[in-house]
């Protein structure tokens, strides 16, 4: 069975793939339910029409069911709603769910004219339009919707209900998806798998893991600023000794331009090193390019005495075609970006013959 349809009243087709033998028209065929998968949708169907009530209890009266996905393993659910869920509204909605699931109340069906239906306060899908007698399916207390799908007999059928995820999949629209059952639990086992993992792997306790984790993520962030303050060090005390013998700067028709790469720095060490030569030089131009997880940037910085002769955003026009890129900025400082880091040696050194042509 691959799916079934409705295209007239009354009329209900079976999709099916003939896996062995052959069909014709007239003969009589046996439908099996599969009892395991039915019962897992079951679960999954009725924890959505659960987790629609808790979501308008949380979010507000706002939230309508704008589309959703029961399937044996997992629910999906899309609603109107403006923002993000917070960490306190998941948990606030999987209480709900789970509160009216560990109160185990018999799942009531009723057969009623839609117009009764909608007086006893059912909800309906917004542009759905609805005729005749219709199914009504009430979690008494807490949910009332129509519905002619499969449910659970008791709420304790469903088990457990877990959100995994909530998305946005377009404007004023959100997306939730959920697991029950087995498949929740399954998903719990694996949570405390990797908890044990994590927590054997640091030598610690399931208690103490969020205290031993914040402390190695400050000892690494403090590493990091370590790390790029050596490297801006390192960076810089090189370039000081090039200049001092003479091999860096160059005067270019008066103007000391100085084009340097400094790969080992991250964006931010590499402007902060900028600084540094500009203020070393005192008048005139500093180009740093950097190479780094195969893309390329580069830095302009130009002395407040000769913006207008030799505006950074000019010149960065100029070299980030050479790396593959573009940039641009302002007279005293300019960046911009490539996807050729083979070309940084050259922009470094054309950098020189651009700065000459606007002194001229």
């Amino acid at each position: 069975m691959l799916d079934t349809h409705s295209p007239a009243q009354g009329l209900i087709v079976h999709k099916v793939k003939v896996e062995k033998g052959t069909l014709k028209v007239g003969d009589t065929v046996t439908a099996e339910v599969d009892v395991e998968k039915r019962d897992a949708t079951r679960r999954n169907h009725t924890a959505t029409h659960l987790a629609h009530a808790a979501l308008r209890e949380v979010l507000g009266g706002h939230v309508k069911q704008a589309g959703s996905v029961v399937a044996p393993n997992y629910l999906r659910f899309d609603f109107n709603h403006f923002q993000p869920l917070t960490e306190e509204e998941i948990k606030e909605v999987e209480r709900l769910v789970n509160e009216q699931i560990l109160r185990n109340v018999k799942v009531d069906t009723d057969v009623m004219p839609v117009e009764e239906a909608m007086k006893s306060g059912a909800m309906a899908l917004f542009g759905e339009k609805y005729s005749g007698m219709m199914r009504v399916l009430t979690v008494p207390g807490f949910s009332k919707e129509l519905c002619g799908g499969t449910h659970v007999r008791a709420t304790g059928d469903i088990g457990v209900f877990k959100i995994t995820s909530d998305e946005s999949i377009a404007s004023g629209v959100r997306r939730i998806r959920a697991v029950t059952g087995v498949d929740a639990y399954e998903r719990f086992r694996e949570d405390e798998e990797i908890i044990s993992d994590v927590a054997s792997s640091l030598r610690t306790s399931r208690a103490e893991l969020t205290s031993v984790i914040e402390k190695l993520q400050d000892e690494l962030k403090k590493a990091r600023r370590e790390t790029e303050e050596l490297k801006l060090k390192i960076a810089s005390g090189a370039i000081s000794t090039s200049t001092s013998n003479g091999d860096e700067a160059r005067d270019i028709n008066g103007v000391k331009v100085l084009a340097k790469e400094a790969s080992g720095l991250d964006a931010a060490g590499m402007r902060q090193l900028s600084d540094t030569l500009l203020d070393r030089i005192k008048s005139g131009v500093v180009v740093i390019g950097r190479a780094n997880d195969g893309k390329v940037s580069l830095i302009v910085r130009t002395s407040d005495d000769l913006t207008r002769r030799v505006p950074a955003g000019q010149v960065i026009k100029e070299l980030a075609p050479i790396i593959g890129g573009k940039g641009g900025g302002k007279a005293d400082m300019a960046e911009g970006g490539g996807s050729q880091p083979e070309k940084l040696s050259e922009a470094l050194e054309a950098s020189y013959g651009v700065i000459e042509k606007m002194l001229k």
